[in-house]
């Protein structure tokens, strides 16, 4: 079997004509320049021409950064359209609008010349004290702008806008002229110092403004005979000083508020801590406190118990019976500053000055004192830790003294998980144990207290620790189905 091999193009005699002529392109012809172009002008093609293979025209007086106009020929028979040509500036539109110096003015304009106006002597007089500054004398080559063409330069106000907010006039330039010294320095926010007999400043620098609910407390700063006696001890001074720098935190500007601030901070030990609580302290039991003053009250404290320290110790009781109130207060950040307060206490004067001082309380025979107390505790532990508290909870919750003891060792157990909530869980079965053994009590409010205070310890390790109740489920379900009925049971 004779194979036949396949013939090849490569086969052919090249003087042999091809039996079929290989189809042209339009590339294979060289281009031809016609006679009327230019010679950087993109070559024509003979076969049929697309749009894009001319050479934008630049029109005649158009610019370089125009949108290129397509020749005569080739665009010629397409529709035109309004992208085609680059749109004229926006400035060029609009018609020039004359500017009319004489008009009248606005209110908006007016208003704007009313506050810019240059300040008066008299007005200057009024604000700033009559010592310390001097008026400077302009320099002779000085001349001031009063040109028209300025305003040109400025924003361009709203026109045709004639309503709208507009602010009051200064104090010294109101109708009537009824505003005083202190009107207008009040205004300013300027410290109003006490007034002599002719209206000027009895002392540079002097105190805010003493309201007549405060003159109990502020009362003595007013009378300075004494002071220019030379009759004051050295005590007295100090306290003077100490009460000046309450007032200007309480009702001062705020720079005066957070110029005393400072001071009294940073000499408390200087000043001791018996004098600053001696003022302090009554002000914190004012029935006309305001929020903000307390708060600025409680912020003082809270500064002043950190640079004293230890040295705190033999008023902590003091402290307590003004603060301990706060802690059960209807307000919500009066409570939250009581607790902040409390915490501080603790930390500066430690566990065992602050237990010395809250036993007695423990077992009072008054609820509310007992109250306060265990909240008062529940905050110490909060601060302190809870494991440096419980071996005198366990001591408390296990008194054979008086039941009202075993009953407050409950409630602050009860209000340590209240405050606290899931940071029990270390300290759970601890707990749970220290106040087991009240549920079989002689006293039915200790067994009361003792199932509100387990149930207070579930609900703030909910869902982790039931192992830890395995000491009380027993009394708990033995109670509940033959000891305890009624009031008892719920």
């Amino acid at each position: 079997v004779s194979a036949v091999s396949q013939k090849s193009r490569w086969d052919d005699d090249i003087g042999k004509p091809a039996a079929a002529p290989r189809r042209r392109k339009r590339w294979d012809e060289t281009p031809l320049v016609s006679s009327g172009t230019t010679s950087d002008a993109t070559p024509q093609v003979a076969s049929g021409a697309s749009k894009w293979e001319d050479t934008p025209l630049v029109a005649p007086g158009a610019t370089m950064d125009a949108t290129p106009m397509l020749s005569a020929g080739a665009g010629a028979a397409k529709k035109r359209s309004r992208w085609d040509s680059t749109p004229a500036p926006l400035a060029q539109l609009l018609p020039t609008l004359p500017l009319n110096l004489n008009r009248p003015l606005t209110a908006y304009e007016k208003e704007m010349q009313q506050r810019n106006r240059p300040w008066s002597d008299e007005a200057l007089d009024t604000i700033l004290p009559a010592v310390g500054y001097i008026i400077l004398v302009p320099p002779p080559n000085y001349h001031p702008m009063r040109t028209p063409a300025r305003k040109l330069l400025a924003t361009p106000a709203p026109v045709l806008q004639e309503d709208g907010f507009t602010m009051q006039l200064p104090p010294e330039e109101r109708e009537g002229g009824t505003q005083g010294l202190v009107d207008i320095r009040e205004a300013y926010g300027v410290p109003i110092a006490a007034m002599d007999a002719a209206g000027g400043d009895a002392a540079p620098g002097g105190l805010p403004f003493i309201r007549p609910d405060d003159m109990q407390y502020f009362g003595r700063l007013l009378t300075g005979e004494e002071a220019e006696a030379g009759m004051e001890s050295k005590e007295e001074v100090n306290e003077k000083k100490i009460m000046s720098l309450l007032l200007k935190i309480k009702c001062g500007t705020p720079p005066q508020r957070k110029t005393a601030m400072r001071h009294i901070t940073d000499k408390a030990r200087t000043f001791g801590a018996g004098p600053i609580f001696h003022q302090i302290l009554p002000l914190l039991m004012s029935p006309t406190l305001s929020d903000q003053e307390r708060h600025l009250l409680v912020k003082v404290i809270d500064r002043v118990l950190y640079q004293l320290d230890d040295l705190v110790r033999p008023f902590v009781h003091r402290i307590l019976a003004v603060i301990e109130p706060m802690l059960i207060d209807e307000d919500y950040y009066a409570r939250i500053e009581g607790r902040e307060i409390v915490s501080n206490l603790a930390k500066a004067a430690g566990l065992a000055t602050m237990i010395a001082t809250m036993r007695p309380d423990i077992d009072n025979p008054d609820e509310y004192v007992r109250n306060t107390t265990s909240r008062a505790f529940a905050v110490v532990a909060s601060a302190l830790g809870v494991p440096s508290l419980l071996p005198f909870l366990r001591a408390v919750c296990q008194s054979r003294r008086s039941w009202q003891a075993r009953h407050t060792g409950s409630k602050i157990v009860q209000q340590v998980a209240v405050l606290m909530g899931c940071a029990v869980l270390p300290y759970l079965r601890e707990l749970v144990e220290i106040v087991g053994s009240g549920l079989v009590d002689e006293q039915q409010k200790v067994r009361t207290m003792t199932a509100l205070t387990l149930s207070a310890l579930a609900e703030a390790s909910h869902p982790y620790g039931i192992e830890s109740f395995d000491s009380v489920i027993r009394p708990l379900w033995k109670g509940a189905m033959e000891t305890h009925h009624g009031k008892n049971l719920a």
